[in-house]
């Protein structure tokens, strides 16, 4: 029985988890005050370990019992999905944050500080910056500027091998449309073990979100970025944190929303409904780049909680193919099977470079 120590690190919370094999024997949600998540990433790691540690003391399990630590990916160069051991590349680019700032960073960085203490090794799976685009999907109207791939592999990865497990087929062997609806969105195309096209789940593609603006006529979002004197900073902070429902309603909740329209707030009805029929659009895009051969529609995330978002999506889509619900996230445990799978010879670890 292998001990699995997943780390999966936020912007105001740490999430840590302890597995013996598949079955979880815990699982912390560590909520940290304002005045530490205001501190530069970096100096969050020392508060951050300190609270993982006690964690593991409190649910009376040692360190020296852990045989390997799943960490959640952070963002990275693009790289292909799969399980990745954290070397000294990766942990450069994690703790220098070369390619961009987010906390998912630091559950790398302090996987790999654990697992030099403990002499066991620290991975990755499945980042969100797994790129496994078609060619002609990087291509936009402007020459030096390419679509890029980031989105919620993790969890779409992991409920269309589940899926694909419970047909009795593997992953590979499959054509999956995959709809992770959270506070971020993002629909991916899977088509045999690979996602050949999704949206940029963080910034400017696909359907409005709870929180993210999705696709903006460009002369409008010029306009907007203008007359409100934003740099690129401040305009992606918009777009990413403060759009979406978020800037119709005042909220990102999407059941205070629905609560709006069940007392009969038309904008909210009218809003929630424009949020499924793009999401929608998005699901019929991906059935055309898998050239009509869809084996399932999958729909996951928060918001698959939503009976109402669930059923409007489902009466644009059916017709395409069946639809399958797996609701909200099980990161933690995709986390801990992607590194299981190394130990019982399922998978290969792959190398960052």
């Amino acid at each position: 029985m292998k001990k699995i120590l997943v780390l999966n690190l936020g912007s105001t919370s740490s999430k840590v988890a302890v597995f013996s094999d598949y079955d979880m024997l815990f699982e912390d949600v560590i909520r940290h005050n304002v005045d530490q998540t205001n501190l530069p990433l970096i100096d969050q790691v020392p508060f951050r370990l300190e609270s993982i540690k006690k964690s593991l003391e409190q649910h009376q399990i040692t360190l020296q019992a852990i045989d390997a630590i799943a960490c959640r990916g952070g963002v990275l160069k693009p790289i292909e999905g799969g399980t990745y051991l954290i070397n000294n590349i990766m942990y450069h680019d994690l703790k220098s944050f070369k390619y961009g700032f987010h906390a998912s960073n630091l559950s790398g960085v302090i996987g790999n500080e654990l697992s030099q203490e403990l002499n066991i090794d620290s991975y990755i799976v499945d980042p969100v910056v797994v790129d496994e685009l078609l060619p002609e999907a990087r291509i936009t109207g402007i020459k030096g500027i390419e679509r890029r791939s980031i989105f919620h592999a993790l969890n779409q990865k992991s409920v269309a091998k589940q899926y694909a497990d419970g047909i009795g087929k593997n992953y590979e062997d499959i054509n999956v449309i995959v709809a992770h609806l959270g506070g971020g969105i993002s629909i991916g195309a899977h088509r045999k073990g690979r996602v050949i096209e999704v949206n940029d789940g963080l910034l400017g593609e696909g359907p409005l979100s709870p929180e993210r603006a999705g696709s903006i006529p460009n002369d409008a979002l010029l306009k907007w970025a203008i007359d409100h004197d934003y740099n690129s900073i401040e305009a992606n902070n918009e777009l990413s944190k403060n759009s979406g429902l978020l800037s119709y309603f005042g909220t990102n909740d999407c059941l205070k929303v629905e609560q709006l329209m069940e007392n009969g707030d038309k904008a909210a009805k009218l809003v929630l409904d424009a949020m499924c029929y793009q999401i929608s659009k998005s699901i019929g895009s991906c059935a055309v780049v898998l050239e009509g051969q869809v084996d399932q529609i999958i729909i996951t995330g928060g918001l698959s909680y939503s009976k109402y978002i669930i059923n409007k999506v489902k009466q644009y889509v059916s017709w395409l193919q069946n639809v399958t619900i797996y609701e909200g996230e099980k990161e933690m445990h995709a986390l801990n099977v992607g590194v299981l799978d190394l130990f019982y010879g399922k998978i290969s670890t792959k190398s960052y470079e």
